[in-house]
Order: structure tokens, then sequence, then C-alpha cells
């Protein structure tokens, strides 16, 4: 009898071990697939509409500033793409309903003092403070010599955002179309596309930094690894060095892709992968932003699968870029 019950009492133990490890590789399973990490997310209203959505940037806080072609808001009948800026909700764990930035951030059209001046207000990086917004603007375009945009910024005082300054030579040019700014990991490093010559074919990224006096220097051809005979734009650097940007390089899955490459130094990068199919698409994938913390990413895509009816912006997590090998 004895034997028997003993028997039974480690057949027991051994099921309610088995039983255990079953559960233990089961949420292990469950965690790998899980399909909140695995997914690409709409970003949804109120951010998202029926119109095209585009590039974006966060500060710490969790604020977000970003441009809109939406018609309901703009400043101006015919504004191709104003600027926009939410505040993140806690409670909610969303975005608060957006605000158009308004005049003088937002100008309206000015195609009587020159046809270029189409009131395109785009491309905000707002600095991780919330205090200081690159963006890019139409508002000094000039056909002769021909120059569709230029690089501006504003900078928050006493709650309120200053009247945007052109950022001048050697950032903005008369000819180079200057825009996509954004401020490196180092806080001090001002990185922009231009078509400038000397480059390697289309738009290339260069970066600066300012002098002892405050003035940005001759900006760096972030070289090869990063620029090509295509179009490439929109640096955006999280916490490892990594250094996310946009590119019409061969290799990708459509038009634009995003594509990741790692710092070895000041205007020295590795090789250039391609993020991988969970983020490009057939269709334009484009200009990465990092929301606060360091596992999520987010880009505007002309992608259909999961669209609010145009251009949308889109996150996933990092575990889902490809960025080696």
């Amino acid at each position: 009898m004895t034997i028997k019950l003993f028997k039974r009492h480690s057949i027991c133990r051994a099921a309610i071990t088995l039983t255990g490890l079953l559960l233990v590789a089961i949420n292990a399973i469950a965690a790998e697939d899980n399909w909140v990490d695995l997914a690409v997310h709409n970003f949804g209203a109120p951010i998202n509409t029926m119109w095209a959505e585009g590039e974006l940037s966060f500060a710490d806080d969790g604020t977000m500033v970003y441009c809109s072609a939406r018609e309901d808001m703009a400043v101006a009948p015919g504004d191709p793409k104003d600027l926009y800026i939410a505040t993140f909700n806690k409670e909610t764990g969303s975005w608060n309903t957006p605000v158009n930035m308004g005049i003088p951030i937002n100008q309206p059209p000015a195609t009587s003092d020159d046809p270029l001046r189409l009131g395109d207000d785009r491309e905000p990086w707002i600095t991780s403070d919330g205090n200081t917004i690159y963006f890019k603007s139409d508002r000094l375009a000039t056909s002769s010599p021909r120059n569709m945009n230029d690089i501006f910024v504003t900078h928050k005082v006493n709650g309120q955002w200053s009247e945007p300054e052109l950022v001048g030579f050697p950032i903005s040019t008369d000819a180079g179309n200057e825009h996509c700014p954004a401020i490196l990991q180092d806080g001090k490093t001002l990185c922009f596309a231009s078509l400038r010559e000397g480059g390697f074919g289309g738009s290339d990224i260069y970066c600066s930094q300012p002098d002892a006096n405050g003035n940005w220097q001759e900006p760096v051809n972030q070289g090869p690894n990063i620029n090509t005979a295509g179009e490439e734009f929109h640096f955006t650097q999280d916490e490892s060095g990594m250094v996310y940007f946009t590119s019409s390089r061969p290799g990708g899955y459509g038009g634009m892709d995003l594509w990741g490459a790692m710092q070895q130094g000041p205007n020295s990068w590795g090789p250039a992968r391609n993020l991988g199919p969970q983020v490009n698409t057939a269709g334009a994938d484009m200009c990465p932003a990092l929301p606060p913390g360091a596992d999520s990413f987010s880009w505007f895509s002309s992608r259909q699968d999961n669209s609010l009816g145009n251009i949308d912006i889109f996150w996933t997590r990092k575990l889902n870029l490809s960025t080696s090998d």
C-alpha cells in the first residue's frame, strides 16, 4: 500500500510539474506572438483624417508636431499643408485634439509675390524639451533662382511660439531646396536634406554644428553609406546611435523606403540596412520618428491595408525593424 501511494504521489507531482512547464512554454509563445507587438498600427483619430497626414516628431513629454493637408482647419483655402501640434493625454493614453499652429507659424499662399509660395509648411522637428521647432517652408521661395524651400525655426517664449526665423546660409541656400531638418542625439548637430552642388545625386543629407559663437558651420555631406544617386532625407536618431532615414536607393520594396545605419563617429555611418517588410511596402514609406521611450517607431505611409483614406501616420515596435543581415 505504501509503495502504491508513493507512486501515485510521484505521478501527481510529475503531472503538476509538466503542467507548469507547459504553461510557461505557452506563455512564452504567447508573448512571442503578441499581436500588439508584431502589428503595424494606424495612429487613428484624432491625428489621422480623410486628408493626408505627414512628417512628424515628438518631444519627451509626448507632444507631437506633424503636418496635415486637412482642409477643415487650414489657415487659408488652397493651403497645401500646415503644421499641427497635439499634446499627449496620459489618462486616455492618446493624443488630444490637434491644433493648427496658426499664423505666423503657418503661412497662407502668397502666389502673387511668387508662384512658388504656395503656403506649404511641413516637416517639423520639435526638440526634446518641446521649446524649439525647426521646419521647412516655401514662404521665401523664389522662381529665379529656383528655390522652393528653406529651413525655419521658432521658439516657445512664455508659452507662445515666436515669429519663425530663417536658418540662413550655410544651412538654407538660394538653390538647394533645403528641407527635413532634425537634431541628432547630441542635442546640437542639425541635419537636413539639400540639392546643393557637390552631392551624390538627388537630395543628400548634410549635418552641421554651431561654432563657439553659435553660428552654423559649413554642412558636411554624410557620405556614400547614407547618400546615393537617388533621394535621401529625414534623419532620426535613437539613443543607441542608429539613424533612420528615407531613401529611394535600389534594394527597397517600393518607391521610397525606410533605412537604418549605425553611427561610427562624427559624420561617419555604417552600411545602410533596409528596415524590412513590416514598415516598407510597394508604396511610399517615409520620414521616421521616435515616440518617447525606446521601443516604438513611427512614420507615414501611402499603404492602403490599414488606412483612413489617404496618407496616414503609423507606428510599430522597433523589434519589427530589420537593421542587420
